[in-house]
């Protein structure tokens, strides 16, 4: 199969990924801090490693200030739920997630939070001086997606970061389509909360995800067994342990150890090599008869959003997969507003996502297969 839904979950996992979920599987069964045995132990030094590469990857706080979640939602879910006053105000954008929209409208429908989404602009980005002109008085956060998993737009997150700073609110970046794929670095960038997965761009595996903090910390919103303090009924909010009640995956955390390593390693040719082969998709669509795209030329998540003028996305994205065995992914993409703004609310958008294990013959026959459809009289 031509693989093109990296930005989903990207298909390639290395061996050193593997081999570490294998191994911590086959030899580190022990709740990591839960017990004082060396499996115990051995296990808590193994998520500590990881917390600690993690840190450093995206120059955080502290290791201790990484937290480790089911995936990038639950995540987000913790930083915006975890950070909300009754009665403030929150400045988010039309481009967003569902994982960042639905629970702003939660609280909105609670009556807790008011929130203003901000329209982007031609080449679907946010103006800082927007973020600016929508502060009020009882503005508390401001939490926006890095990279737009439909258009691929790159938000200013550097000077909204400062704006935040000067305003002493809470900035909130979700990083699901931006670690790995561009450089973050939350002190330099004035983030709060960084909320990614491990899935996707550090090619580790899925059911994971991290939310890094500094001194703006969430409360704990998930209540349960962390190892301490355990003579107490109250949730403590000691980090890590107060974030992750329950067990946490340690075989995906072994593996994000080593996708991160992995990472370091091979970025800049994997760079080169996405943007090559999204610019081949971008301009290859955009000279096939009955396409349009809508994604903005923003190459380095990887990621190209079109649509036909015949026939529906997910119709296409079947017939993609049936006829020439290319994996896309279609519809909303769970990211309902943005395609209001865009007018593609109704048919949806195909969207082609690569990864530096794509081939120039992959693209190429992909290229053929959409413009076989785009003829197709349906």
């Amino acid at each position: 199969m031509i693989y093109l839904d990296n930005a989903a979950t990207t298909g390639y996992k290395p061996p050193q990924v593997i081999n570490a979920v294998t191994d911590a599987l086959q030899n580190l069964c022990a709740n990591p801090g839960r017990s004082g045995h060396k499996l115990s132990v051995n296990a808590m030094m193994t998520a500590m490693k990881t917390r600690q590469a993690v840190c450093n990857f995206v120059n955080g706080h502290s290791p201790d200030k990484v937290v480790f979640s089911q995936n990038c939602t639950t995540a987000l879910n913790l930083a915006i739920i975890g950070s909300i006053t009754r009665g403030c105000h929150v400045i988010s954008s039309l481009s967003e997630h569902n994982s960042i929209l639905r629970p702003l409208f939660e609280l909105q429908k609670r009556k807790l939070v008011d929130v203003t989404l901000l329209v982007p602009d031609r080449q679907n980005k946010i103006s800082p001086a927007d973020v600016q002109n929508a502060i009020r008085k009882n503005t508390t956060m401001i939490v926006f997606g890095h990279i737009s998993n439909v258009t691929a737009s790159k938000q200013d997150i550097t000077s909204i970061g400062k704006i935040a700073k000067q305003h002493n609110l809470v900035f909130i970046v979700d990083g699901a389509q931006s670690v790995g794929y561009t450089k973050i670095d939350m002190q330099e960038q004035n983030i709060d909360m960084l909320a990614f997965p491990a899935h996707k761009g550090l090619h580790g595996p899925m059911g994971l995800g991290c939310l890094c903090f500094g001194d703006k910390m969430p409360k704990p919103i998930v209540y349960g067994g962390t190892g301490t303090d355990s003579h107490m009924l109250t949730q403590p909010t000691t980090c890590p342990e107060g974030y992750e009640s329950g067990t946490i995956n340690l075989p995906a955390i072994a593996g994000l150890f080593e996708g991160i390593k992995w990472h370091e390693q091979n970025d800049l040719v994997d760079s080169q090599k996405r943007q090559v082969f999204a610019k081949m998709i971008f301009d290859g669509l955009n000279t096939i008869k009955g396409t349009k795209v809508l994604s903005t030329p923003d190459f380095e998540s990887g990621i190209v959003s079109f649509e036909f003028d015949n026939i529906n996305s997910l119709v296409a994205s079947d017939l993609l997969d049936e006829k020439f065995d290319v994996a896309t992914r279609a519809g909303l993409h769970c990211a309902p507003l943005v395609h209001k703004h865009l007018g593609t609310d109704k048919n949806g958008l195909v969207r082609a996502s690569v990864s530096a294990q794509n081939t120039k013959q992959e693209i190429f026959a992909f290229l053929n297969g959409v413009e076989q459809i785009a003829k197709t009289k349906f």
